[in-house]
């Protein structure tokens, strides 16, 4: 038997849970190996002044604070209670299904508009005095409070 076979083997006597063939291994190797003596000797040595020392009292809620550490707090996903939503929202939306189903009336579709229409509309003339306020939003120098401006008094027909 080897010195590395030899320590879970004390860890058991230690315990007072070796027993049959395993103890009269153990004793074989202690007899010649001096080394695991005193390993066995210091591990006593342990063991007897932990047992000597009085039980410590646990304070009141001890478990429930180790508990609350260990858990990690719920996600605000499991606060909320899907099916009390469900059927809270079911209501509105039968009546909103009701309502698109049955319709106001015929809308008008808006007018297809061609590309270049949109970019003529946009495009700023080199004669314009004043530019319009969305062309401050592609100047590198603007600021904020020059764009704040320029959104608040820009005039929606231009």
């Amino acid at each position: 038997m080897s010195c590395d076979d030899v320590g879970p083997l004390l860890l058991r006597r230690l315990e007072g849970r070796l027993e049959g063939d395993d103890r009269h291994r153990l004793a074989g190797h202690l007899e010649h190996c001096a080394a695991c003596r005193e390993e066995l000797q210091a591990q006593e040595a342990v063991a007897a002044t932990l047992s000597s020392r009085p039980a410590a009292e646990v304070s009141p809620g001890f478990a429930s604070r180790v508990m609350a550490a260990v858990e990690p707090a719920p996600a605000w996903l499991d606060m909320l209670n899907w099916r009390a939503w469900t059927f809270r929202l079911a209501p509105v939306a039968a009546a909103l299904v009701l309502v698109a189903s049955l319709g106001y009336g015929p809308t008008e579709a808006a007018e297809p508009m061609e590309f270049a229409d949109l970019v003529a509309e946009w495009v700023v003339k080199d004669d314009d005095e004043t530019l319009p306020a969305f062309a401050l939003f592609w100047e590198d120098d603007v600021a904020d409070e020059t764009l704040l401006e320029a959104v608040l008094t820009a005039n929606p027909d231009k």
